[in-house]
């Protein structure tokens, strides 16, 4: 999966996606978490460039959120950073 083209407006990202040979664009909400730090990218539409067709599975589709979606643990990159401070 080879991603291109990152658009940013606001809070909805426009990602172009080349998965198996063939050209994908996907939509992209950004989703704040209510009772913890970070958030993450919602998928809200998607399409094959070349038919026009919604055509992935559902593991394909949850294969792409995995790889746009950040892998943040908050509280320990927190430590680490003020650890680093404290080092300094």
């Amino acid at each position: 999966m080879k991603l291109s083209n990152f658009i940013l407006h606001n809070d909805i990202l426009l990602v172009h996606a080349d998965i198996n040979g063939n050209d994908y664009i996907f939509t992209v909400k950004w989703r704040t978490f209510t009772n913890k730090k970070g958030g993450d990218w919602e998928l809200k539409s998607y399409l094959n460039n070349s038919n026009g067709k919604r055509d992935l599975t559902e593991q394909q589709l949850q294969k792409f959120i995995d790889r746009i979606n950040p892998q943040w643990d908050w509280d320990n990159d927190q430590k680490h950073i003020s650890d680093a401070l404290k080092n300094d």
